[in-house]
Order: C-alpha cells, then sequence, then structure tokens
C-alpha cells in the first residue's frame, strides 16, 4: 500500500472581528497574506509530489485567500475546492471528511480554522506526544501553523496508529 500525505493548515493570520463584517468575509492581514505565500514556498520546498493533490478548504474569505497562496506554488494539477462544511467541523468531522477522501487522491490538503484544525492535529500526534516535534505540536497551533503526516493505511483507517507526525511548519 502507498502511503498518503495529510497536510493540515490553520489559516494564516486575519482581522480582528470588524463592525458590520460577518465572520466568514474577514480577510487576512497583509502580515497574513505574506505567511500565506511564504507557506506556499515551504510546502513546495519539502520535497513531496504535489501532482494531483487535493486541497480542499473552508470557503471562509481567509481560508480560500490562505487556500490560494499555496495552491499558486503547486502544480496546476492540484485540484483545490472549496467546501462551505469546513467553516464549521469539529475534530470529529474532519476525521470523518479525511476517511472518506478517495483513496486514488495520495496528498490531500486542508485549510481550516481552530479549535478544530489543531484539535484534529494533535489526535492524530497523540502516540507521538513524547517526540519533539509532537511536543512542538502541542505548545500552541499559531495562524498559518501546518502539519504533515504520514499515513500508512487507506484514509478509511486513519487513526493516530496510522498517521506519524513528519514536520510542523511555520509561516
Amino acid at each position: 500500500m502507498t502511503a498518503h500525505h495529510l497536510i493540515l493548515v490553520r489559516h494564516a493570520q486575519a482581522t480582528h472581528d470588524l463592525f458590520g463584517v460577518q465572520d466568514r468575509d474577514r480577510p487576512l492581514t497583509e502580515r497574513g497574506a505574506q505567511d500565506a505565500e511564504s507557506l506556499g514556498e515551504k510546502l513546495a520546498a519539502i520535497g513531496i509530489d504535489f501532482s494531483g493533490a487535493h486541497l480542499w478548504h473552508s470557503t471562509a474569505r481567509r481560508t480560500t485567500q490562505t487556500a490560494q497562496a499555496i495552491a499558486g506554488r503547486l502544480p496546476s494539477s492540484c485540484v483545490v475546492h472549496g467546501l462551505d462544511a469546513l467553516y464549521d467541523l469539529d475534530l470529529y468531522g474532519i476525521l470523518e471528511l479525511i476517511r472518506e477522501t478517495p483513496d486514488a487522491v495520495k496528498t490531500l490538503i486542508i485549510v481550516g480554522h481552530n479549535p478544530a484544525i489543531a484539535e484534529t492535529c494533535r489526535h492524530l500526534a497523540s502516540d507521538a506526544i513524547d517526540g519533539p516535534i509532537a511536543r512542538e505540536l502541542m505548545k500552541g497551533y499559531e495562524p498559518g501553523t501546518t502539519a504533515l503526516f504520514t499515513v500508512i493505511s487507506d484514509w478509511a483507517g486513519l487513526s493516530p496508529n496510522t498517521a506519524t507526525l513528519g514536520t510542523v511548519l511555520h509561516p
């Protein structure tokens, strides 16, 4: 069985609540836009074949902007898809979404929101809590934080036993 790559991204820094602007419409700050570009560069340089990768993101403005910046650094064969449900999904909803991913998808990138993204990462890394990378992840999950996992099962078999945390990136 071929290993899969799962990359979980918290959107980059967004503006604080703005009067008259709904939460879904909050954009990235200037720093957040720069961080999203930096994150895209770092992902492109990590040595994963992103050909045919799927990049799914919440349809909130800040996650869409983060996803677009990342996708701009990946091959054009990367499938980018906005999912309304990612705005409200919790840990269990994200795990269910991932487990329903077609096995033909070898690399899946999800750009979402806290606390769900951080909780999903911590859950999947829970078997490696004593490792230095996992300890770093447990400290916090600031905007733009990205966790890369190798999954040694099909997507349906995703669990802390089948996911290995490889690295944590910060913009």
